[in-house]
């Protein structure tokens, strides 16, 4: 089969439109936010979300063109997963380590209130995120 210029052209075009549109996953069926931090230190929090857990998906926050002022610029943040309890301690769901991508908490598989709190930054003390999606 012969492929003319024309042909090859626009199907690595497509597949690199397919592989532009990937970098930001998509995966949640149940409920997803965007937004941004400006300035965050070591122990603020998101807002907080619903999840009814009628899904099985996974919950996860991604960050895209990260900023913290320490001299050696962002290198990571750490990020706990916290569900509301209310007339109780909140439950921890976990921490992972953002390097200015996607994290995953697994599936927290408990229906409720839920937000994240930046627990730790690598290099600095305020964090800037220009773009936060969370997905559950």
């Amino acid at each position: 089969m012969k492929i003319g210029l024309k042909s090859l052209a626009g199907a690595m075009a497509g597949a690199a439109l397919l592989g532009a549109v990937s970098v930001i996953p998509a995966h949640a069926a149940e409920g997803q936010f965007e937004s941004s931090m400006t300035g965050w230190r070591v122990g603020d929090e998101s807002r907080r979300w619903w999840d009814n857990n009628d899904t099985w998906d996974y919950t996860g926050i991604y960050f895209s063109d990260c900023i913290s002022d320490g001299g050696s610029g962002f290198n990571q943040a750490s990020l706990r997963l916290w569900k509301e309890v209310s007339s109780a301690p909140d439950r921890s769901k976990g921490i992972e380590i953002n390097y200015c991508g996607w994290v995953d908490y697994g599936d927290p598989d408990d229906r409720g209130n839920y937000y994240f709190e930046l627990t730790d930054i690598h290099s600095g003390t305020f964090l800037t995120v220009k773009y936060v999606k969370v997905a559950w």
